[in-house]
């Protein structure tokens, strides 16, 4: 299973965190996918270089954001970030208890050269943001109170690169406008920690109108369900891959499985993590 990684150099296997966001139906207007990302506040780029948008948080309180463990290594305490044009720095990061280990290894010049990993369970991979101050102007977004359902439909979305369902997306041709993208899918199975769906077929009767997913790289990205007129989180992007392992030289092509970690799971440690926070 692939955590939405990428060839940081041609020397080492590591994660990259590239942002390649939603691949969508070759059948579809791509135009029908973008979306106004002030539409979404509380959604953000955990780092952006000004080409491209890498990882992604959403904050849950006005202090707090959710995103997937592996995304950490590209932040520290003292990290800037920038939230719908309010900046504000890392205070402290809180990666599951049961995820395990994973760090940046860098170079003299703060360049990501390698990783340190030990995992114990990469189902729990999430994590939590605490900045070191309140962002009152932005409404944060909640996670859901209620079990999500296999059928039931999920928004996903982001930025960056995008592909389509015949051509995925190519690790070498990169194409990437840094426009934000939202695309709709359902829930096929419920694993473990995670909520898994597919990128299907047109010629399927499950694809949906705007099928789509997230493309490598956008990891950390919510699940988001309508509930009684409200958005929810409902899912953290965390890995993808082929049923049975297939081999292609795209990723997201259609059959691609997609695996968020259900935070309905890790609601718990969620709560325990926030409440027991000594930042004021």
């Amino acid at each position: 299973m692939f955590r939405k990684t990428l060839l940081l150099n041609c020397l080492l296997t590591i994660v990259s965190l590239q942002a390649n966001a939603i691949i969508i139906r070759h059948d579809v207007d791509d135009q029908k996918y973008v979306k106004d990302e002030t539409e979404f506040p509380a959604i953000f780029p955990i780092k952006d270089n000004g080409r491209e948008k890498n990882c992604v948080g959403t904050m849950i309180s006005h202090q707090w954001a959710i995103t997937a463990a592996h995304c950490t290594i590209l932040i520290e305490p003292g990290s800037p970030v920038t939230i719908a044009g309010h900046d504000a720095n890392v205070a402290s990061i809180h990666v599951h208890d049961g995820y395990g280990v994973i760090k940046a290894i860098r170079d003299d010049n703060d360049n990501i050269v390698g990783l340190e990993e030990n995992l114990q369970d990469p189902s729990l991979d999430v994590a939590l943001i605490e900045l070191d101050k309140p962002l009152e102007q932005i409404r944060p977004m909640s996670l859901a109170s209620f079990n999500i359902q296999v059928k039931q439909h999920i928004e996903v979305l982001g930025w960056g690169d995008f592909g389509n369902g015949i051509d995925g997306v190519s690790r070498k041709d990169r194409v990437n406008d840094r426009q934000f993208r939202l695309a709709h899918n359902q829930i096929d199975a419920l694993d473990g920690n995670y909520l898994v769906f597919t990128f299907d077929d047109p010629t399927t009767a499950n694809a949906l109108p705007l099928e789509g997913i997230n493309g490598p790289g956008d990891s950390g990205s919510p699940a988001l369900v309508e509930h009684q007129g409200a958005l929810f989180i409902v899912g953290i992007s965390s890995a993808g891959d082929y049923p049975q392992r297939e081999w292609h030289s795209r990723e997201g092509k259609y059959g691609w499985k997609e695996y968020y970690v259900n935070v309905a799971r890790v609601r718990g440690w969620i709560d325990k993590v926030i409440n027991s926070s000594s930042v004021l």
